[in-house]
């Protein structure tokens, strides 16, 4: 999304001889994700002041990046549309925490149910940067401790009644769960697909 501009701030940087060729890649990636992180954090804080939802949707967004970040899941093909759908995804979930009763009974199944989603799931590769051995067990382990951290939240602020922070992580483990089986589902579709072309070519020869 933020590409090149990105490229320009990176390339006039090193016209003024402030980075070197070897770190050109490093610092136009690293300005580039961080207009996009600029560009999500002003949008929710919009998206949460104009529901009524401001501290709902910083609170949501504080406990589901670190999630999302190690877990992984289903990743857009483009960067606009993963800005689009999280959008799609974000009013979604204010408006359900705002309008839905949910009961506390349900609150816990549900959370207890996309935890273990998560603590199997996790991490799931995007099929345009996969992750070695190493990778998978490192974003594993961080992936559980935080879902366990966060689950020691939920029942610490359901237990002294501050029900708001428990629905904020029972809908972050919910959408997390989701994005991580939409994407195993993309992989599996993509992997099958691969395997269906390389039979193909195999027979042709």
């Amino acid at each position: 999304m933020f590409a090149r501009t990105a490229e320009k701030i990176t390339r006039k940087l090193q016209e003024n001889n402030k980075i070197n060729s070897e770190q050109y890649e490093i610092c136009r990636f690293g300005f580039q994700q961080g207009l996009t992180i600029i560009l999500n954090a002003i949008t929710i804080i919009v998206i949460g002041a104009f529901l009524g939802e401001l501290w709902q949707a910083i609170l949501f967004m504080a406990l589901y990046a670190p999630l999302r970040s190690n877990a992984g899941g289903y990743h857009a093909r483009t960067a606009t549309r993963c800005y689009l759908y999280s959008i799609l995804l974000m009013i979604a979930v204010l408006l359900a925490m705002k309008y839905l009763d949910i009961s506390k009974f349900i609150c816990i199944i549900a959370l207890v149910i996309s935890c273990v989603l998560i603590f199997a799931l996790a991490p799931v590769e995007d099929v345009n940067k996969p992750l070695d051995y190493i990778e998978q067990v490192v974003y594993k382990r961080r992936a559980q401790m935080i879902t366990a951290l966060e689950t020691i939240i939920f029942f610490v602020a359901l237990f002294i009644g501050v029900k708001q922070i428990s629905l904020s992580i029972m809908w972050v483990f919910l959408m997390m769960s989701g994005i991580l089986l939409a994407g195993k589902c993309k992989n599996d579709l993509n992997r099958k697909s691969d395997n269906v072309h390389e039979t193909e070519r195999k027979n042709v020869l």
